[in-house]
């Protein structure tokens, strides 16, 4: 109850209560007080939960939802915009939604229990594989002794080059037969473990030795550096580093001797690069065996690298005597090439023309008689004595010689000259300007009489080896009744 009295000056009144006044001041260290209090006791609970504990998440979320609700109910005793909180960041701010507060994921006891174990098992493997991979690092293996032990050598990306103009060969064939000729410079042999389960592995290992080759024995890490040098061509486990292969070029094809069973070229104009690669070799053996002059195939405008090597295939196995390309329109010796060949363009001389129709105009004046492949029609053989049809089995090929129509059956022409045999392309064959500078044409008749499908022709490669084998063969000894006199 108030209790009032009269002031000393009129103008003023007074009062009392019964509860003393509190200044501003004693107000002011109660709520430090409490606060420091309220402070004290947050931080023993901390200490008491971890903090990211899903208790303690989950205490936490429900005092800020608390505070939101009594901030807009009007419950704080600051009012519904203003929350003194018990952290020390002192007022804040609330004016947000009661639907924008965080939304608590409610854990059963299970579900709590189950994410501590997977955060734990994810701590010990991680601590434990660290642990491993510190302790076997540079270290022998730990799977127990025998076991192979993990390779550390660096693993190729490609097979190194000797020198800029290096070329790879690869596949058993192409390198045995490269090795074994020997008509480049070789440098390294690479044979990988799977190679060596090869047949033949022997006889390259022997033949690799006696060209003082460099032999290396690689394992899987080299597997992608070899596919990468075959192109991605099997390789059967061998490659070869070695220098092109010899091709040099010549201006004509110059005599013959077939006593001396040899031939002669007339070498044209090349680098001193090339030079070292092609040598400057001008005479070149031949077998004659006592009765056939020198054969030489000229291939013009074969596009298909597996046609050429096919083609280089045939004429070794059948004894072509050499084989000429041009320099232009035509496919390179490449290692396609030499891998369709199976190694046989290695022990065949190959030349190279820069002028076709000048190479077989100088050859046909050194004497060499020029026989163009083309569509001939049929003739009937004609016995050499009496000049009439013969009842024998025709030959399938016809040889017909310019002006004067087919030749007589029997006819053999490196028994009577030497030979240049010209085969064209895929497509078109051979130009009107070569056809014009042979002496003979030659033709392989088709057994069907009648044609139903469009199909007139062989493929180069088996016409090549075809007529390759007719030129080749030794003519049959006259009989007595059929010699000429």
């Amino acid at each position: 109850m108030l209790q009032f009295c009269r002031p000393a000056i009129p103008s003023l009144r007074c009062y009392t209560t019964h509860k003393p006044l509190i200044s501003h001041r004693q107000k002011s260290f109660q709520a430090v007080i409490e606060r420091g209090i309220r402070q004290s006791e947050h931080r023993k609970d901390s200490r008491r939960q971890p903090r990211d504990s899903p208790t303690n998440q989950n205490n936490s979320l429900e005092r800020r939802r608390d505070s939101r609700r009594a901030s807009w109910s009007g419950d704080s005793p600051r009012g519904s915009q203003y929350d003194q909180s018990s952290s020390p960041r002192g007022l804040r701010f609330r004016r947000d939604r009661q639907e924008h507060a965080p939304v608590r994921r409610d854990l059963s006891a299970r579900d709590q229990d189950n994410q501590q174990d997977r955060t734990s098992s994810r701590r010990e493997s991680y601590f434990h594989d660290s642990r491993n991979n510190r302790r076997s690092f540079g270290r022998s293996s730990e799977h127990g002794k025998g076991a192979r032990p993990i390779s550390r050598r660096p693993i190729p990306e490609s097979l190194p080059y000797t020198t800029a103009a290096s070329q790879f060969i690869y596949g058993y064939s192409s390198v045995f037969a490269a090795v074994k000729a020997n008509h480049r410079q070789l440098y390294n042999l690479y044979i990988h473990s799977q190679g060596l389960n090869n047949d033949g592995v022997d006889r390259l290992l022997a033949a690799a030795r006696v060209a003082d080759l460099k032999i290396h024995k690689v394992e899987d890490e080299y597997t992608g550096a070899m596919s990468k040098a075959s192109n991605g061509r099997p390789h059967n486990g061998f490659i070869l580093e070695a220098s092109p292969l010899p091709n040099p070029p010549i201006k004509e094809l110059a005599t013959t001797s077939m006593a001396n069973n040899n031939f002669r070229v007339v070498l044209d104009s090349q680098s001193r690069e090339d030079a070292a690669i092609n040598g400057k070799r001008t005479e070149y053996t031949y077998k004659s065996s006592g009765w056939r002059h020198p054969l030489v195939l000229y291939l013009d405008g074969v596009l298909d690298e597996g046609n050429l090597g096919a083609i280089a295939r045939s004429a070794y196995f059948l004894g072509v005597d050499a084989i000429v390309t041009p320099t232009r329109q035509s496919a390179p010796w490449s290692q396609i090439t030499l891998k369709a060949s199976a190694g046989a363009a290695e022990a065949v001389p190959i030349f190279t023309v820069a002028a076709p129709a000048q190479f077989i105009n100088r050859s046909a004046g050194n004497g060499w008689h020029i026989y163009a492949s083309d569509a001939v029609p049929y003739y009937a053989s004609k016995s050499p004595s009496t000049g009439e049809n013969t009842t024998a089995t025709p030959s399938k090929v016809s040889i017909i010689r310019r002006g004067k129509g087919p030749v007589e059956a029997g006819f053999s022409p490196l028994a009577t000259h030497p030979t240049i045999l010209m085969m064209g392309g895929e497509g078109s064959g051979l130009r009107d300007i070569l056809l014009q500078a042979a002496h003979y044409k030659v033709g392989i008749r088709s057994t069907r009489e009648v044609d139903e499908i469009g199909v007139d022709s062989l493929n180069v490669s088996v016409a090549a080896a075809l007529l390759c084998f007719e030129f080749l063969q030794k003519p049959a000894v006259q009989k007595s009744a059929d010699a000429l006199f």
